[in-house]
């Protein structure tokens, strides 16, 4: 025991020596990551603008025809702002609205009495979805003053005529008039009552979002660049002849693969764990799934060095070894969910991914972290990944007294 917990120490500080290393392991798939969240973030955001409106005519009408563009959702759309022609004309050509409305002086009069009228509407190049809004929602005010002047012309043009302010048996005749005339049209205007009964489907969990979906994709990155630059470590002690040392030590090969074993293990738990905590306080997961991800991390990506350090040392020269394992990391991560989750794949790719040793534990890992509840990774999984770091560490060890120690 104490020869493993002497080969713990001597490797951690090796290693710390070397922060560079671990900052690259721990900060390139954090800074995918975050440009992936806050890229995802943004999903489904409605657009929002502003109308500038140039209301010439202030009168009753004209101020309802510019109200109707900030009312019930379009509220939520368009910043509504009265402005003159001179600012809004150099507002809308240096690109700061949406689009710029100008109401004629006579628009109401015109609208009363069913007179031509120009209304002049300019858009923002530069936008596509709000400008065409605003040009939609004007024509259909247009036509809504179209058709309430082929129904109640007659009315309208009476109340425009007057010189003064109509009285009160005028407008209530007019009402009378406006009240029979919708009665006589309701029938073809408004469907017939359905007594329609709507079964609600039970509720559903709500789907995690999918810059939350990215993240145990992104921690898997960060744990295979950790494996990858921890597993080259067997080739860097072999050219500084700490091997050849303990290959002669007998019985001390295990307990210098043990406490290597022992140090990967911490040194994953500060890889993934300083990604862990970022997208738990990120994304707002149950702090109390903490643990158990951190260990589940903490056991897979001891696997995963075991088993890239074995495929190292079957190779002649350190070269070739980071070249083969290497090239070997891409595949894995496009295939593992690193750069698309599983769960949006295509169904093949899908299929290959999830038996892939990342995309194993990735998914796995999204299963604790958007389940609800706690320790929701299954026993047969944490079987599985645990004989893979147990097999592996064998392998390396059987490898080191088949002869590369002593090469």
């Amino acid at each position: 025991m104490n020869f493993i917990l002497a080969a713990l120490g001597k490797d951690l500080a090796r290693w710390r020596r070397d922060t560079a290393a671990i900052v690259i392991w721990i900060f390139v798939p954090l800074f995918i990551g975050g440009l992936i969240t806050v890229l995802m973030g943004g999903e489904g955001a409605k657009p929002h603008g502003t109308l500038l409106v140039v209301d010439e005519d202030e009168s009753l009408l004209s101020g309802l025809f510019a109200g109707a563009y900030s009312g019930g959702e379009l509220g939520d759309l368009l910043t509504v702002e009265k402005t003159t022609l001179e600012s809004g004309t150099r507002r809308i050509e240096a690109g700061e609205a949406s689009a710029l409305l100008v109401i004629p002086a006579g628009f109401g009069d015109a609208l009363l009495g069913a007179d031509p009228v120009t209304l002049t509407l300019k858009t923002n190049p530069s936008q596509s979805i709000l400008p065409e809004i605003v040009r939609s929602v004007t024509e259909i005010l247009l036509d809504v003053g179209f058709y309430v002047h082929a129904l109640f012309g007659d009315e309208l043009q009476k109340f425009a005529a007057l010189d003064t302010t109509p009285s009160d048996a005028e407008i209530a005749a007019a009402s009378v008039v406006a009240r029979k005339r919708i009665d006589a049209l309701a029938p073809r205007l408004f469907p017939p009552a359905i007594d329609l009964q709507v079964a609600e489907p039970p509720a559903e969990e709500p789907a995690p979002s999918l810059a939350l979906l990215f993240l145990p994709g992104v921690i898997l990155m960060a744990l295979l660049f950790a494996a990858n630059g921890l597993a080259a470590d067997f080739w860097r002690e072999r050219m500084q002849g700490t091997l050849r040392r303990v290959a002669f030590a007998p019985g001390r090969i295990v307990g210098f693969v043990a406490g290597k074993a022992l140090g990967v293990a911490l040194v994953m738990c500060l890889v993934g764990g300083l990604t862990l905590v970022i997208g738990f306080a990120w994304h707002g997961i149950d702090w109390f799934k903490l643990p158990v991800s951190l260990v589940w991390v903490a056991v897979s990506g001891v696997a995963l060095f075991a088993w890239l350090a074995a495929l190292q040392m079957m190779f002649s020269n350190q070269r070739v070894a980071n070249l083969i394992s290497t090239m070997l990391m891409f595949p894995l991560l496009m295939a593992g969910g690193s750069f698309f989750p599983l769960s949006i794949m295509p169904g093949w790719i899908a299929a290959i991914g999830r038996v892939s040793p990342n995309g194993f534990i990735a998914e796995r890992l999204s299963q604790e972290l958007t389940g609800t509840g706690i320790a929701l990774i299954g026993a047969g999984s944490w079987v599985g990944v645990s004989l893979a770091a147990v097999a592996g560490v064998a392998v390396c060890g059987m490898r080191l007294k088949g002869g590369f120690a002593r090469a």
